[in-house]
């Protein structure tokens, strides 16, 4: 039955004291990177200056006497990667009439807290799909983890991972080339799982980043598509037996906890199909494989999601604040990262 105007008249309208946005929490990366302790924070500066090492400084000399002749010929294994931060802001606008009646007891909803909770969501939101994925238009300046690209936008020639062999790999991270530092180690792991996941691919991700890894460690932080972490739960499943449904539960709540020591998240921007022109064909980037000791997000003290007072705004009936971001996503040592492809079956 439609409602007529005199039961709009005369009827308090009901509404619920709850508001519902639906918006979705897409960033497990910063939750990684914060729960790993690689957010740090910083005062000001204008870039983040990472030293890398390249090679040795000097040369071994064999003795069999020991009156042999040393070779004091010595290099400079020290090599500077920059990162220039990305400044990026949304701003939280009210209006006088939202502002003059959501106030006092008849504000069951306070629209500014609502307001101020959705901006934030969507630049997280945005900032960790830069990071991911690297299609932004906005926070172009912020590094990304992919170096191939989309099937809507073309390969990041900054992007940190590539889904190749590293043989084959030719992007610049840090304003290093890949090209030319290639023999030092600066490039990534590569594993394509044709199409169908085995935990082998995993395995050998693992073991590869571990070799190359200046301090013997593996990587702790393990980003997987939707559809390449339910290809994961099935065949950590086919390895158990279990007893009863709450053995089950308990086995199965600790075993995707952790790879290997590495603490899965499952990021839904996972699973892009990457450019056909990036060197790996149109298929899925399913997985990211992170060492937290090789790489950090630096953050300004006065730029992590930090809002402004609210101001009026001139010419308008509004007030707005906002809401401002600095950061960069920064590595000294490529060869600890993986990237797994076509892997979400």
């Amino acid at each position: 039955m439609a409602i007529t105007s005199s039961i709009l008249s005369t009827t308090l309208q009901l509404l619920r004291d709850q508001l519902v946005d639906n918006s979705f929490l897409a960033h497990p990366l910063i939750r990684a990177i914060e729960e790993h302790g690689n957010l740090v924070k910083v005062s000001g500066g204008a870039r983040v200056d990472q030293p890398v090492i390249f090679g040795e400084s000097s040369t071994i000399s064999e003795l069999a006497t020991g009156w042999e002749p040393v070779s004091m010929a010595v290099t400079d294994p020290f090599t500077t990667a920059s990162f220039e931060y990305a400044n990026f802001t949304a701003p939280v606008v009210l209006n006088a009439v939202e502002k003059a009646a959501n106030k006092g007891d008849l504000a069951v909803v306070n629209i500014l807290q609502a307001k101020v909770k959705n901006v934030m969501l969507s630049l997280k939101r945005a900032s960790c799909r830069q990071m991911i994925v690297g299609d932004s238009s906005s926070i172009t300046g912020l590094q990304t983890l992919n170096g191939n690209g989309t099937a809507t936008s073309a390969p990041n020639a900054t992007g940190w991972l590539e889904g190749v062999a590293g043989t084959a790999q030719v992007n610049s991270v840090g304003g290093l080339s890949k090209l030319t530092y290639r023999s030092k180690n600066w490039f990534n792991q590569f594993v394509s799982a044709g199409g169908s996941l085995a935990l082998s691919h995993l395995d050998e991700l693992f073991i590869q980043s571990q070799i190359f890894n200046p301090s013997g460690g593996t990587p702790d932080i393990l980003l997987m598509s939707p559809k390449c972490y339910a290809a994961f739960l099935a065949l950590m499943d086919s390895r158990i037996q279990y007893i009863n449904v709450a053995s089950r539960d308990g086995l199965n709540s600790q075993m995707v906890a952790t790879y290997r020591g590495a603490q899965v998240y499952v990021d839904p921007n996972l699973g892009f199909t990457a450019n056909a022109a990036s060197g790996m064909g149109a298929v899925p980037v399913s997985a990211y494989l992170l060492d937290s000791s090789t790489f950090q997000l630096y953050v300004d003290t006065d730029g992590f999601f930090n809002m402004s007072d609210m101001l009026p705004v001139p010419g308008t009936a509004t007030e707005a604040a906002m809401i401002f971001c600095r950061m960069q996503l920064t590595t000294g040592h490529l060869a600890s990262h993986s990237i797994l492809t076509n892997a979400e079956a």
